[in-house]
């Protein structure tokens, strides 16, 4: 069971058209209900009052009763730094995710999902766009952790979040083959499962990049050879697919 706590807050001060603000520091840790087993590394991204309003309006109209007894705290607009205030939020924060991480339907939504994903994606994107693959590789490892907590290993936006890992490598044309490997071969281990025909078309672009990674590393690409070889035999399309990257962003992660 995932557990969600805001571990701090800090002010960030006004830079170029941005205007003050406070960003809460969000951990989730897995912890069992059988006992109590601490979890070595959490995930911790930063979010602010925003993002948490845009989450809790878009479940507020998908669920309208199940939210009907949480007390959110309303914008203002001044004594947005106030400690007060800053503590009353925190607890709000943590009563809404609390409901979040017991409840399926809220968790699977698309705000949630949009909450737990697209800061991180939209930073990792822009830094992609920029050539910073380095930057933009941690971004998307925290991504993928936050992600991991909160849903199934094989879920879509699970899976995708641990593609677009690997699709950094091959858009870094190989400059990043060696810290992406353990992903790579998560990545292999958890398709081998996977039946969903739009996830298995994300398979075909993922042995490609597998094999250049593979293949800028030394390492034996024989079985991924063949197991191309074998999809291309059972009728599927294995050749002039797309870049890993591209089929992930065609990829609904709707659950």
């Amino acid at each position: 069971m995932v557990k969600f706590e805001i571990v701090s807050s800090r002010t960030v001060e006004a830079f170029e058209k941005e205007k003050k603000f406070v960003a809460y520091m969000l951990q989730a840790r897995q912890e069992s209900t059988e006992s109590r087993v601490f979890d070595p590394d959490p995930a911790n991204v930063e979010r602010r009052y925003t993002h948490f309003l845009d989450l809790y309006n878009g479940l507020k109209k998908e669920f309208p009763a199940l939210l009907n007894n949480v007390q959110f705290p309303r914008k203002i607009v001044v004594g947005n730094f106030d400690p007060n205030l800053i503590t009353t939020r925190c607890t709000a924060f943590e009563a809404l995710l609390e409901l979040i991480a017991n409840d399926s339907r809220l968790r699977d939504s698309p705000p949630a999902i949009t909450f737990f994903q697209d800061i991180e994606l939209n930073d990792a994107r822009r830094l992609i766009n920029e050539g910073k693959f380095d930057q933009a590789l941690s971004v998307l490892e925290t991504s993928f952790k936050l992600l991991n907590k909160v849903y199934t290993d094989r879920s879509r936006v699970v899976l995708s979040a641990l593609c677009r890992i690997v699709a950094c490598a091959g858009a870094s044309d190989g400059t990043l083959a060696g810290p992406v490997e353990r992903w790579a071969q998560l990545a292999l281990k958890r398709y081998e499962a996977v039946s969903d025909y739009d996830l298995l078309l994300i398979y075909i672009p993922l042995l490609h990049t597998c094999i250049s990674i593979w293949e800028a590393l030394g390492r034996d690409k024989s079985k991924l050879v063949e197991e191309l070889n074998d999809l291309r035999r059972r009728g599927m399309k294995v050749d002039s697919v797309p870049s890993l990257m591209e089929a992930v962003d065609g990829l609904s992660t709707t659950i």
